[in-house]
C-alpha cells in the first residue's frame, strides 16, 4: 500500500513558529518581580546557576583584551555584578538545566542590548561578542552548534535594534547600589525598562522554521519539559 501524499500546503509546511516559549527560560524568574528586591534577584540568579566567586581568569591572555574592550577597566567583581544585574533587569535569564540554546539566547540578547545601550557600533559589538564566543568554542567551553544557531536566529542583532529603537538606558551604568533594595519591577520602571523585562517581547519577534522548532521542542522534552 503506497504512502498517503502530504496534502499540507507548502506555506503551512514551512510556517515559522513563534519562539517565546522555546527561547524563554522555564524557571519562574518573574512571578515575584513586584516583591523580590533586585539584590536578592541577582543572588538567586547566581545561586540557581551555581555561580560561586569569580570565573577562572581568562586564558589565553588575549581574552583579557576582549573583556577589557567590552567592560572597560573595572574590577572583576564589578564587571560580573553589572552583567548579572543586566540579565535580571532585562529578563534575559536562564539556567543550566535547559537546552543550551536558551543560555546562548540569554547571553546574545543581553550583549546586544548592552552594546546598543552604550552606543557601541553594532558591527563592533557583534565581533566582540561572537569573537569571544568562538574562542570559547575553540576551548571546548561553548558548543559551536549553539553559537551558530544563535547567529542564524539573529538574536544579537534583534536585541541591538530593540535597544536603539527604545533608547534603552545604559546597561554599563546601572546604579546597582541605589536599586538593590527595590523590587525588580520598580527598579526596571526607574530605568525605563518594561516592568516585565525585555526578553519575552524580544523573543516574540524571533521565529523558527517549523523543523527547527520541532528539534528544539525535542531538546526541551529531554529536560522533562513540554513546550
Amino acid at each position: 500500500m503506497s504512502a498517503r501524499p502530504d496534502l499540507t500546503p507548502p506555506s503551512e509546511q514551512a510556517r515559522p513558529e513563534a519562539s517565546v516559549p522555546l527561547l524563554l527560560s522555564s524557571y519562574d524568574w518573574e512571578s515575584d518581580r513586584e516583591t523580590i528586591t533586585l539584590g536578592d534577584a541577582i543572588q538567586r540568579f547566581r545561586d540557581v546557576n551555581g555561580y560561586v566567586g569569580l570565573p577562572i581568569p581568562a586564558k589565553p591572555h588575549f581574552l583579557k583584551l576582549f573583556r577589557k574592550l567590552i567592560n572597560g577597566s573595572r574590577a572583576p567583581e564589578r564587571i560580573y555584578l553589572v552583567h548579572d544585574a543586566s540579565h535580571v533587569l532585562t529578563g534575559t535569564t536562564f539556567t543550566h538545566n535547559e537546552p543550551p540554546l536558551v543560555l546562548l539566547a540569554g547571553e546574545a540578547a543581553e550583549q546586544g542590548l548592552y552594546f546598543a545601550s552604550r552606543g557601541v557600533p553594532r558591527a563592533l559589538g557583534w565581533v566582540l561578542f561572537y569573537g569571544g564566543a568562538f574562542v570559547e568554542c575553540a576551548r571546548r567551553i561553548a558548543p559551536f552548534r549553539q553559537v551558530w544557531r544563535g547567529i542564524q536566529l539573529g538574536i544579537f542583532n534583534r536585541a541591538y535594534e530593540y535597544a536603539r529603537r527604545t533608547r534603552l538606558t545604559s546597561l554599563f551604568d546601572i546604579p546597582i547600589e541605589e536599586l538593590a533594595g527595590l523590587p525588580v519591577a520598580e527598579a526596571r520602571r526607574r530605568l525605563g525598562i518594561p516592568e516585565r523585562g525585555i526578553a519575552a517581547e524580544l523573543y516574540r519577534s524571533i521565529s523558527f522554521p517549523a523543523p527547527q522548532a520541532a528539534a528544539l521542542r525535542e531538546e526541551w522534552r529531554q529536560y522533562g519539559i513540554a513546550r
